[in-house]
């Protein structure tokens, strides 16, 4: 599987910043669910051009279906997700290799960049 397949959500900061993310897991505690995601940079016609930083986000849904996602605020709270996200990287080779791939990807186009 390719990051392009995953399932692409965008979020509007506070200063009206839209933000493209993928989501790469989702995790859920049996209290609470999480999605861990990654932003992507996109073209005008949407198409991924670079990868970002990795964040979780906590989700919720609403009575209605809607889906709302949060920052993770609390230390105790961030520091459980990472835990759980580092511990599904151990068990699963193809989000590992993935990964590795897209920031060896990375450096090798800010090498192409500097030259």
């Amino acid at each position: 599987m390719n990051r392009e397949d995953f399932e692409v959500f965008v979020l509007t900061d506070e200063d009206g910043q839209e933000h493209h993310f993928v989501i790469l897991a989702e995790i859920d505690d049996g209290m609470k669910k999480y999605w861990i995601c990654e932003e992507i940079m996109v073209d005008e016609d949407g198409n991924i051009q670079d990868f970002g930083e990795i964040y979780p986000f906590a989700v919720r849904e609403d009575e209605n279906g809607g889906i709302f996602v949060d920052s993770i605020e609390s230390e105790e709270e961030f520091e459980k997700v990472s835990k759980a996200w580092n511990e599904l990287l151990e068990k699963d080779e193809e989000l590992q290799s993935m990964l590795f791939l897209n920031e060896h990807d990375h450096e090798h186009h800010e090498d192409e960049e500097e030259e």
